[in-house]
């Protein structure tokens, strides 16, 4: 589980970032990433009841997605704000090609630190 001061939680934080964020789009997911004010990345996982109606399904998957951003969480760039959308293609998929497809879209996004 991510960390409390790393999630998204306000109503207005998402609406922020869907009116100005950059878009990536993927068969799996898309991303919305705008910069914030803060030296911190938050995080937001959306999975609606159109990907699946059961909540068991829709956690599982949530929970795939937040351990792949915790892994790559150190590597990223500080002061963003990232919201995943799942889409219906998710939902078998194994934790690897989840987190292979979130690390192209990063890297696509260029959202990882320079070395």
């Amino acid at each position: 589980m991510l960390a409390k001061s790393s999630r998204l939680a306000k109503a207005k934080d998402f609406e922020k970032i869907f009116k100005r964020g950059k878009s990536f789009y993927t068969k799996i997911f898309s991303i919305k990433a705008l910069a914030n004010e803060s030296g911190i990345n938050r995080y937001g996982i959306v999975i609606s009841t159109k990907v699946s109606k059961k909540a068991v399904i829709r956690n599982k998957l949530k929970r795939r997605f937040q351990a792949a951003l915790k892994e790559y969480d150190s590597q990223l760039k500080s002061g963003h704000d990232l919201v995943i959308i799942a889409s219906p293609a998710a939902i078998n998929l194994k934790y690897k090609v989840i987190k292979s497809e979130l690390e192209k879209s990063l890297l696509t996004l260029k959202l990882f630190k320079s070395n």
